[in-house]
């Protein structure tokens, strides 16, 4: 149950310990006034249903990092996304990016495994979106390895980690750090001096949660809590999906170059 708590593998924690050494593929974070992005790892159809909605209400869209494996079934987060779900999200202008196809740890499979799963769960969620590019990806439990970092590099665009902190100036597009928005430890105040950070240090603010419920899991939130934040949020910041800011960041034409080097 500790390590659930945490959802982050030691690999992973032993990266980001020398996370500067080892950084897979550099790119420049400097967005005037800040920026923010709202994210929901492995698609609980709470994160739709009603996290969806809060962000509509305020008139942004998030990332949903989606594991396909998963669609159609329940789990210690509830009921997981339909497909139709992952339509629906993708027609009202959110994200839709990807997780390994059934939510394997890239810090406990070999990289050559883990490449098939990204791959079988990029190439289906195109198929479902009609084609639509998925660019962008985020570990699941924020499990790390360098060998995944190099693999994944190229692959996607960005790569989204666990690691708490705002993203400014040179960055690991790698592994994007992240903050959580869980429930059981929700600090209101502490999460609205993070978006008056980024603002002041013109920084990219990642948040992420799971399911979006009354009675969320220790891995989401209530939406009155998701509610609060996204409010405080638009109020004073852009709030856009993550691949709208890599693409004003100018990120997504130097991601295709290393792709094709």
């Amino acid at each position: 149950m500790k390590r659930d708590l945490m959802r982050v593998s030691l690999p992973a924690r032993l990266v980001r310990e020398i996370g500067g050494f080892l950084c897979t593929r550099s790119g420049r974070i400097n967005w005037p006034g800040g920026v923010v992005s709202f994210t929901f790892d492995d698609f609980p159809r709470s994160a739709w249903t009603n996290g969806g909605a809060i962000l509509e209400k305020y008139g942004r869209r998030g990332t949903y990092y989606a594991a396909l494996g998963l669609a159609g079934g329940a789990n210690h987060l509830g009921p997981m996304f339909e497909l139709g779900d992952l339509r629906e999200a993708h027609a009202q202008g959110h994200e839709i990016a990807c997780h390994t196809f059934s939510h394997r740890d890239c810090a406990r499979v070999p990289a050559t495994e883990i490449a098939v799963e990204i791959d079988r769960n990029a190439a289906a969620l195109s198929e479902a979106l009609d084609g639509a590019p998925i660019e962008n990806f985020a570990y699941p439990f924020g499990g790390v390895s360098q060998s995944a970092k190099g693999a994944f590099a190229k692959r996607f665009v960005s790569c989204r980690g666990t690691g708490k902190g705002l993203n400014r100036g040179t960055v690991d597009l790698a592994d994007l750090f992240s903050t959580s928005l869980y429930s059981h430890n929700f600090d209101r105040a502490r999460l609205c001096q993070l978006v008056e950070d980024a603002q002041a240090e013109n920084a990219w603010l990642i948040f992420y949660t799971h399911d979006v419920a009354d009675e969320p899991s220790p891995f989401g939130c209530t939406p009155a809590h998701l509610r609060s934040i996204v409010a405080y949020a638009a109020e004073n910041l852009p709030v856009l999906p993550v691949r709208e800011v890599l693409a004003g960041l100018g990120l997504t034409n130097a991601a295709s170059e290393a792709r094709a080097a």
